[in-house]
């Protein structure tokens, strides 16, 4: 009677997640401002704690933390996208001298391969290289053209405008109540699971404030030391670079790897010298050392245990399922999958299933 019960449990379960993840789905437009509101409450819930603590009433720690939290957002966003566009038009003025300086790199080999028309291979990597040249501008102007392209029409204005006060609104809301939303939510669990579900629940919090919270500083860090460290070195689009190699962080050594080459290369071409390229080679390795002695282990701590892999797969199946929303939850959605497989992996071995 009990396996019945069990297994009907289970199908129920099941049953409940599949309809979940269909209701997910076909509604992630409007759910996207909710879980981005979700995900700035729960980042900013441990420092509304510590005003708290100040003797400071929640609503006004929440009225305080928010508004220097969307000024602080404001005033980055209108200092860093003017400095995108000017190092990325900057680096489109100079694209004739780095497309000169890799003709003389490629002429050699030209002549060494027989039955080709150098002039017509030329007139190719040229075209080639002006399109490629056009990437870093398009890219800083990307974002500028998805909010005009989501003006263009009127639902599409409309739906961005409620975006806009729907983010900080319903972040509001869910920073003020944090606490009493956990504390009803944990008294729906029957009172016999009750210390369990809140072990388990802690260690889904300490895993994911280690891994969301503290990758997300420790990228921020290293986003700024690259980006002054590339800047210093004259690297063109080093706050670009610095940027994509800091955040990129978030996976071990996806940031070496996406951001080393381009300054390395970008700066050979605009130095047309050895030496800044070894100051470039001295940054990453700089940064990487503070990053692996004093940012991760003073912030993070102990590493958490996802495999970059699985870093990378949640993030990519999330944002092509889910869009924006996706690559919000993608990650903390493996860390507490993770929990719950670690657990669930003791109790199998542990059981009779597996010793007898």
């Amino acid at each position: 009677m009990n396996r019945n019960k069990n297994t009907q449990t289970i199908y129920i379960t099941v049953i409940v997640l599949l309809l979940a993840m269909v209701f997910l789905y076909f509604s992630r437009r409007v759910l996207t401002p909710f879980f981005l509101a979700l995900a700035l409450a729960y980042l900013l819930d441990p420092v509304t704690d510590r005003l708290e603590s100040l003797k400071i009433s929640r609503t006004v720690a929440v009225l305080i933390l928010m508004f220097g939290f969307f000024l602080l957002v404001l005033g980055a966003g209108l200092l860093i996208f003017p400095m995108l566009k000017l190092q990325a038009e900057h680096l489109v003025y100079n694209l004739p001298n780095y497309i000169a300086v890799i003709q003389k790199w490629i002429q050699p080999l030209l002549g060494m391969v027989g039955g080709l028309e150098p002039e017509k291979i030329q007139g190719i990597l040229n075209k080639e290289f002006l399109k490629a040249g056009e990437l870093p501008l398009k890219a800083v102007s990307s974002v500028t053209s998805f909010l005009w392209g989501s003006m263009t029409g009127l639902f599409n204005f409309i739906l961005l405008l409620a975006n806009l006060v729907i983010i900080p609104v319903a972040m509001f809301y869910l920073l003020r109540d944090y606490d009493s939303i956990n504390e009803k939510l944990l008294n729906l669990v029957p009172e016999r699971h009750r210390e369990r579900t809140l072990e388990l629940m802690k260690e889904m919090d300490d895993v994911l404030a280690g891994f969301v919270r503290g990758q997300l500083v420790v990228g921020l860090s290293m986003a700024g030391l690259y980006s002054i460290g590339l800047f210093s070195c004259g690297t063109p689009m080093s706050l670009f670079i610095g940027l994509v190699a800091g955040l990129a962080n978030l996976v071990p050594y996806l940031g070496v790897v996406l951001g080393f080459l381009p300054a390395a290369v970008l700066t050979f071409m605009q130095a047309q010298d050895w030496m800044p390229v070894l100051g470039v080679v001295g940054v990453f390795a700089v940064v990487q050392a503070l990053e692996g002695v004093v940012i991760t282990p003073r912030i993070v701590g102990e590493k958490i245990g996802l495999h970059p892999v699985a870093i990378m797969l949640a993030v990519l199946l999330g944002a092509e399922f889910f869009g924006l929303a996706g690559v919000i939850i993608a990650v903390p959605v493996v860390a507490i999958l993770n929990v719950l497989f670690n657990h669930g992996l003791k109790q199998y071995k542990s059981s009779s299933f597996y010793t007898s």
